[in-house]
């Protein structure tokens, strides 16, 4: 038996060497190809781990504080504390500190919005002072945002200048003669105007070049010799509360002050003796604004009036529409303003600006609807009037930009002077802090940090690019738009009782559960690894016990570029296409899960691949035997014997294919740059013959099952009754109808091939769907792309291997059929279209098959069934039918070559 099988591969050289071919391709194709699934998981694993760790791992909010938004997709918003204001205690807190593995809980308590004023000073021309007799100047100011597309004008303010003196702070001019005219009277105005009337937003600066402003002397640097006047800016500043030690140890936000001192833990309230007995609360307040506006100034000189005017609101609005000579303009930035602000907040002077502050304000979160494109859309929101009762008589009334477009609905707290206190306490800065020094995190795996980051909403198209002058969208002064202000104004969790009293403030307050969220960092958290995951999930499910407060793992989230629509809306918004990057949650588990299963199929797709390419040319390696095998059957042979025999030549095979191929995958897979280690290429060796093995044990049982009779049938089954094909596309039907085995073989070989090139890409698909859409997804997606490539067209190269080892062996079986063809006169270009359409329906068939399988084993394996992946399908039974044919050709430049006299002699 042993010397039979060793005369078989040493006399049938070019099938032993055939076989041996397609073996050492397999074994090699299989080698590289779990190296490069194992590069895959190990570039996947190196990636995830080296972005896990975000700022925290535990994101604690109010009871019900999911959205219906958050919970369907997973992500959370970049500005998710402007619509949290409360809802945590302090004893919840406090339990979260003491829970085992809870190394830092760092709590924001959003208070809300102050809206201090502070003036900018604007000078009229200096020939003005030297001018004698009556002057009035127009003063128009336009409140620019959104990148210049949104123009807000404010009604015109009014400088009256005259030589004579003023009295009654302003009220009456002296005239030559001892008279007098009333000339300012009815100012300051009334507060029951509406906050956006044109008497509101409006003001009168009356100056004597005798005795000053209102005849009252100088102001701001302002002097009867310079006379000039105040564009008022009411800076919407947000207020949040955290525990300063925590702040500290989360992201080092004591290390972001630039001047002054950090925040104490637990100052508070203080009585403020230069304020009249009020009182003030610490703050450290950011360095910058973040609001992207400004304010174009224009002053007009207006024809001199003959007599003194009468000054009124009637009187003001009939001068608006009269014609001026621009004598100045300027350009006020938010930058500056804040400065100024700034300057004052940290200065004794504070309060002269904003005398009684009358509450504060909240705001909502954003409301969205699903967009026919598959955008959120933003919801436009109405604040009425009545939510601005804080406007002071004789000053502008809130900033102009809140009767633009509003996002979120607005909610004031009124000081109700009810309270034993002489004035709401007013913040008191005790340092700055530059928001770009705060601890910068890992980009990819960014989470919600704090609430002084400005949120980034970039244009998405070029409409939106050219309206926004090619800048991200900037918060405004309107604290109901779409982008929040940042927080700007920073105090302790002891100051929150002065600010959240019912008895002071109306409203819903939250005195008794003042914070809004805690972000907790769980200790002995190294990685993605079994026991860092298992401590947060441990520290999550006993905050959630102890607590029954919303716990999110945030670890491993990264984020997810999110389309945002913003419709058309007042005073020039166009309609915006916007990108935030929002915070896809658990993204980092979903790679780990996906790249297993991904390397899972992967590895079992080319095992099966392999074993069957194997297997096949196992198969017909042994149908051309089938004589041989018969006369040995009449000699007395017993199945187990030549299943023995069979069987042996193939592990002999495998033996030599599995050290070949082990020996030449290690160069291949350091030219592809993949990880194949020597250990995993001796384990070739044992594996071919294992693959051999299995592989072939089907056919070897089939020739132990060989009938004697087997060595007299010819291979080709007659037809149960004659008829003539028409042409050669009838005959090659015919034909492939005429051998089912052959037929079948060439079928299920491109059927392989197929079926892997669909369920490979269906797997990249899936996979890429799970991770791709977050900033760390598609870090990833692009590391594993080319290895997924070299998979698909490894396996496709094996179908086309076997389909032509199958067609090679057709023509060597019907070479008698072929060579009486040409003997009867056929000419070698129709034999060779013969062949080439025999293989053609093969492909067709296969193909076909093979695509259907692909296809169900994705909607199993992939759980999804996409559109492209049909396309992708069709497509690839096109290209396998071409590479059918381009596989037939070779095969039919064998006919040339054939012996006819000696075929047919044989024959």
């Amino acid at each position: 038996m042993g010397r039979l099988a060793w005369s078989q591969l040493r006399y049938r050289r070019a099938r032993v060497l055939a076989l041996l071919a397609g073996m050492l391709v397999a074994v090699t194709a299989f080698t590289v190809l779990t190296a490069a699934s194992r590069t895959s998981q190990l570039r996947t694993v190196g990636a995830v781990t080296a972005h896990f760790r975000s700022a925290y791992d535990i994101l604690v909010r109010p009871e019900g504080a999911r959205t219906e938004l958050e919970s369907r997709t997973g992500t959370v918003q970049p500005n998710f504390l402007s619509g949290i204001y409360g809802g945590i205690t302090m004893a919840q807190y406090h339990e979260i500190q003491r829970i085992p593995g809870v190394q830092v809980a760092a709590p924001i308590a959003m208070v809300g919005y102050l809206m201090p004023q502070v003036p900018i000073i604007i000078k009229l021309p200096a020939t003005a002072a030297r001018a004698h007799g009556r002057h009035l100047y127009r003063v128009s100011a336009t409140w620019v945002s959104a990148g210049g597309s949104v123009r807000i004008p404010q009604p015109p303010s009014y400088v009256y200048l005259t030589s004579n003196p003023l009295t009654g702070q302003g009220s009456y001019e002296q005239l030559p003669g001892g008279s007098q005219a009333s000339v300012c009277n009815g100012y300051p105005l009334s507060s029951t105007y509406p906050p956006f009337s044109a008497a509101r937003q409006s003001s009168l600066w009356c100056w004597s070049q005798v005795n000053g402003l209102f005849g009252q002397g100088s102001w701001e640097g302002l002097t009867a010799r310079r006379p000039g006047l105040a564009v008022t800016w009411w800076f919407p500043m947000l207020v949040a509360a955290i525990d300063p030690a925590a702040e500290a140890r989360l992201d080092g936000l004591n290390r972001a002050v630039t001047s002054g001192r950090y925040l104490g833990e637990h100052v508070g309230l203080a009585l403020n003796a230069a304020a009249s007995g009020g009182s003030t609360f610490p703050v450290l307040a950011a360095d910058r604004s973040g609001v992207g506006e400004y304010a174009a100034i224009r002053v007009q000189r207006l024809p001199s009036p003959a007599r003194p005017p009468t000054l009124d609101p009637g009187v003001m609005r009939k001068d608006a529409a009269v014609a001026g000579r621009t004598v100045a303009v300027t350009t006020i930035t938010a930058g500056q303003a804040y400065g100024h602000m700034v300057s004052l907040l940290t200065g004794s002077r504070y309060q002269d600006y904003n005398q009684d502050p009358t509450g504060y304000w909240n705001i909502d979160s954003t409301r969205y609807r699903r967009g026919r494109n598959g955008s959120l859309v933003a919801v436009t929101m109405r604040n009425p009037a009545s939510v601005w009762t804080f406007a002071v008589p004789g000053l502008p009334g809130p900033p102009m930009d809140e009767s633009a477009t509003a996002y979120r609905t607005v909610i004031e707290h009124e000081f109700t002077n009810s309270a034993p206190v002489p004035a709401t306490p007013i913040p008191r800065a005790v340092g700055l802090f530059d928001p770009g020094k705060v601890r910068v995190f890992d980009p990819l795996s960014a989470v919600p940090l704090g609430p002084y980051q400005p949120v980034a909403a970039a244009p998405a198209n070029a409409a939106s690019r050219k309206a926004l002058g090619g800048h991200n969208l900037l918060p405004s002064l309107n604290m109901g738009g779409y982008v929040s202000q940042p927080v700007q104004l920073i105090t302790t969790l002891s100051a929150l009782p002065a600010l959240e009293r019912s008895t002071v403030f109306t409203g819903n307050l939250h005195a008794a559960d003042p914070i809004s969220v805690i972000r907790v960092r769980v200790a002995g958290v190294t990685g993605p690894n079994p026991v860092s995951l298992e401590r947060i999930k441990e520290a999550a499910q006993q905050i959630a016990v102890r607590t029954h407060l919303t716990v999110d793992i945030v670890t491993g989230s990264s984020p997810a570029p999110t389309a945002i629509s913003l419709p058309a809306g007042k005073f020039g918004q166009p309609s915006l296409r916007l990108t935030e990057g929002w915070v896809k949650k658990g993204v980092a588990v979903a790679i780990l899960s996906a790249v297993d299963t991904k390397s899972v199929v992967l590895f079992t797709l080319i095992l099966v691949v392999c074993a069957l390419f194997v297997a096949n040319s196992a198969t017909a390696a042994i149908r051309g035997r089938h004589q041989e095998l018969g006369v040995l059957a009449c000699l007395g042979w017993t199945r187990p014997r030549v299943f023995a025999t069979v069987l042996g030549e193939l592990a002999v095979i495998g033996l030599l294919a599995g050290a070949a191929g082990g020996a030449l995958s290690l160069p291949l897979s350091a030219a592809l740059q993949l990880r194949a280690s020597p250990v995993r290429a001796i384990l070739a060796v044992p594996a071919a013959v294992a693959l051999a093995v299995v592989a072939g044990a089907v056919p070897a049982w089939l020739a132990s099952r060989s009938a004697p009779v087997a060595a007299i049938r010819p291979p080709v089954l007659a037809s149960r009754r004659g008829r003539h094909p028409r042409g050669i596309t009838g005959l090659a039907v015919a034909n492939v109808h005429r051998t089912p085995g052959r037929s079948l073989a060439g079928a299920l070989s491109l059927a392989i091939g197929i079926a892997a090139l669909t369920l490979l890409t269906a797997m990249t698909l899936a996979f890429r769907g799970i991770i791709v859409g977050s900033l760390l997804g598609n870090a990833v997606a692009v590391q594993v792309r080319g290895v997924d490539y070299v998979a698909v067209v490894a396996s496709v190269a094996l179908g086309v291997l076997a389909v032509a080892d199958v067609l090679f062996l057709n023509i060597r079986e019907r070479a008698a059929e072929l060579a009486t063809l040409r003997a009867l006169g056929w000419p070698e270009t129709a034999l060779t279209r013969l062949v080439v359409t025999e293989g053609a329906v093969t492909g067709l068939v296969g193909s076909l098959a093979g695509a259907t399988l692909g296809l169900a084993a994705a909607a199993e394996f992939a759980g999804q069934f996409p559109a492209r992946l049909l396309l992708a399908a069709t497509a690839a039974v096109l290209a396998a039918v071409l590479v059918t044919v381009a596989a037939a050709l070779l095969p039919a430049q064998l006919l040339r070559r054939l012996p006819t006299a000696q075929l047919l002699a044989e024959e």
